[in-house]
């Protein structure tokens, strides 16, 4: 009987067989679904949390109103924030590879989208999940969290801060949910533009990107 491996490595273990693989750079179909996905995402995640600051802060809408016209100086402030939660998401990813793999992560940029990878590990299908999840997770807690204790300006910034992490997190959702539906024992390879499944059943047989 083969042995199963279910730790962290930077060796392909033996019994290892490609079942899934996701290439940005050459699949355009999925890119272009995932910015499909986008609108959808959108108006749920922007339902789900407006629903949320409406419960916990019920006069925030008449309050919004009655704030002073907006200046370019909070315009500017606001890319400058939205700038940083893309610099935090990944680092959030960067982080759970370092504590899985003990080894620096590679961070990139690629036009429409950062990202935080570990090429060359195989983590488990436990450890890959919160690596991709962990963002969207921690950082939807924490605005719901700001929300319900900043003043209002400050909150209304944190609700569309936390809807557009929750949204521009399409890809991982992906992933996460390709993860989750396979049937066996699988280590995923992060390789920044894309990803790699590996059954550890020898008995599956190859499949080709």
């Amino acid at each position: 009987m083969d042995t199963t491996q279910l730790r962290t490595t930077n060796i392909r273990p033996e019994n290892a067989v490609l079942v899934y693989s996701l290439d940005l750079t050459k699949n355009k179909a999925a890119v272009w679904a995932m910015n499909g996905a986008s609108l959808p995402l959108l108006i749920l995640f922007g339902g789900l949390f407006l629903a949320y600051l409406r419960l916990v802060r019920p006069g925030m809408g008449a309050a919004l109103l009655s704030v002073p016209a907006i200046d370019w100086l909070f315009l500017v402030g606001s890319i400058v924030l939205f700038v940083a939660l893309i610099v935090v998401h990944e680092l959030i990813h960067g982080a759970f590879f370092w504590v899985f793999t003990r080894s620096r992560p590679v961070f990139g940029l690629r036009g429409w989208y950062a990202f935080a990878a570990a090429p060359g590990w195989f983590l488990t299908r436990g450890q890959y999940l919160v690596t991709i999840l962990a963002p969207f997770l921690i950082l939807s807690v924490l605005g719901m969290f700001l929300m319900a204790i900043l003043p209002v300006l400050p909150a209304a910034v944190v609700l569309i801060m936390t809807i557009f992490n929750a949204t521009s997190s399409v890809g991982d959702l992906w992933i996460a949910f390709r993860l989750a539906g396979q049937r066996h024992p699988v280590v995923a390879e992060d390789r920044g533009d894309g990803v790699n499944f590996y059954s550890l059943n020898r008995l599956q047989t190859e499949v080709k990107p």
